[in-house]
């Protein structure tokens, strides 16, 4: 399990950078272009959990899918983080193939603070699926 661990821990590393681009290009005022960044981070979040469950999909929406069977549908996280995958995947496609797309800036923020929730949780939820984090603790 180990090496599925440190993949999706990987992933991780690459949401939270996502995360960041997505506030710099907030920032900026690029709010199309930063949606389709938390959409990304939200999405490599959500590939790093079922990677803990040695799944692995080439479609968005099975990831987006699977997720919602395994991890909200369940409770093993929060749903609303279901809810924001399906949101800023519509919005994420919108803002990358229109070319007159309205954003609301303080939506998108708001999808960003989530994001970053969400990454936490994963976080948290990754500490009790790794064996060597449970030994050092022990």
């Amino acid at each position: 399990m180990s090496g599925a661990i440190e993949e999706a821990r990987a992933f991780l590393d690459k949401a939270g950078r996502s995360f960041n681009a997505a506030a710099m290009l907030l920032q900026a005022g690029h709010t199309d272009f930063a949606v389709s960044r938390v959409y990304y981070g939200c999405f490599y979040v959500a590939e790093a959990l079922l990677l803990t469950e040695r799944l692995s999909f080439s479609r968005h929406s099975a990831v987006i899918s699977e997720y919602g069977r395994l991890f909200a549908k369940t409770g093993r996280l929060d749903r609303r983080f279901h809810r924001l995958l399906q949101r800023t995947f519509a919005a994420r496609h919108s803002a990358d193939y229109d070319t007159n797309v309205d954003l609301d800036t303080a939506e998108v923020s708001l999808w960003l603070e989530e994001g970053k929730i969400f990454l936490d949780a994963a976080r948290e939820y990754l500490k009790g699926q790794d064996p060597e984090d449970t030994a050092e603790q022990g």
